[in-house]
């Protein structure tokens, strides 16, 4: 069990001003309205979880629903029996009896909605309909291969999250089974950070979705085990939860001062995860690099456990920036009287 220690603030003016130029495309609640959201779905267990969640947050936004089906089969050389032909006729003809069964659901729920089968990869024709039709959000149902933490919808899911230019809630294997229709219900966002400059932009989306959705924010960081031992290091808590205090303050003054937490742990999935099942989260919010698919500057892994582990969906956003740590406000007597493990030479 990680040892977790919090802080909340209630009424207190939070500095919101964040030194450097890698922040001056930081993410603003103004800037992510959502309108329009594309569902991406193979009809499979996963993508139907998927398709409730995205009912839940087209009520919540007001949003519209477009639902795509990529078909992959269009390129199979056909055999000189034709047999292949007519079984792929088949599917074509169930995938378009499933998508219509999925509009209709979605408009008899008040929910305009459109969709289409598209031809090509899936993680390419996902980006191209994401921006043809204008959409704000993408809705993706995973499932998890055994033994190892990469996604499968394909590996759809990884190409979409790697490159997608607007935020991806994934419904993982975890969250299909444990509570469907998570973000209808009372509870948390938990938005875990590191401090990387990543992390640290995904506060507005974090914010946005918490007060849309009526969930009470936590902002979360991980230490090692090493520095807590038996019992929480207190110089340490001083200055982290300084500094996500700081970084809270970028989540605006319409939003509730969220829970600032620190949790030690050895896995740093794990102790998202932990920390999201003990508190019964409806949704993780993450920060991630574009390019190369890592939470910030953590392993790869550890975001793709987060994903497939959670109880709850899980919202991402890639920001294409070049790893750094963002700068925050620490006073002087909390660095003097930290751990030594926390002070950097230079």
């Amino acid at each position: 069990m990680p040892v977790i220690q919090e802080t909340v603030t209630r009424g207190v003016e939070l500095e919101s001003e964040v030194s450097g130029s890698s922040m001056q495309n930081a993410m603003t609640i103004s800037d992510l309205a959502v309108k329009n959201i594309l569902l991406a779905t193979d009809f499979s267990a996963a993508s139907t979880a998927a398709f409730t969640e995205s009912l839940n947050l087209c009520k919540h936004f007001g949003a519209s629903l477009y639902i795509l089906n990529v078909f992959e089969y269009t390129n199979c050389a056909p055999p000189e029996s034709g047999g292949l032909l007519l079984e792929l006729d088949g599917f074509y003809k169930d995938a378009e009896l499933a998508l219509y069964d999925l509009i209709e659901t979605a408009r008899q729920n008040g929910v305009p909605c459109e969709g289409i089968i598209a031809n090509g990869l899936s993680h390419e024709t996902i980006l191209d309909t994401l921006a043809l039709q204008a959409c704000n959000l993408v809705v993706l149902g995973t499932r998890a291969i055994h033994g190892f933490e990469r996604l499968v919808f394909g590996s759809t899911a990884e190409g979409v999250i790697r490159n997608s230019r607007r935020p991806v809630l994934t419904v993982g294997p975890q969250a299909a089974r444990a509570k469907v229709g998570a973000l209808q219900q009372a509870g948390i966002a938990i938005f875990a950070t590191d401090f990387h400059v990543a992390t640290a932009e995904a506060i507005g989306l974090a914010a946005l979705f918490a007060r849309t959705l009526n969930l009470s924010l936590h902002c979360l960081h991980v230490l090692p085990r090493g520095l807590g031992g038996d019992k929480p290091v207190l110089p340490v808590l001083q200055v982290i939860t300084e500094a996500l205090k700081h970084l809270a303050a970028k989540a605006g003054s319409d939003v509730e001062v969220p829970v600032c937490a620190v949790v030690y742990g050895s896995e740093v999935s794990t102790a998202v995860v932990e920390y999201a099942r003990m508190h019964d989260a409806r949704l993780i919010v993450l920060g991630v690099c574009r390019a190369s698919f890592v939470a910030s500057h953590m392993p790869a892994h550890i975001a793709y456990r987060i994903i497939t582990e959670a109880n709850c969906p899980v919202l991402t956003m890639a920001f294409p920036i070049e790893p750094a740590v963002v700068p925050v406000e620490v006073s002087k007597e909390a660095i003097s009287a930290a751990d030594p493990a926390l002070v950097l030479a230079g």
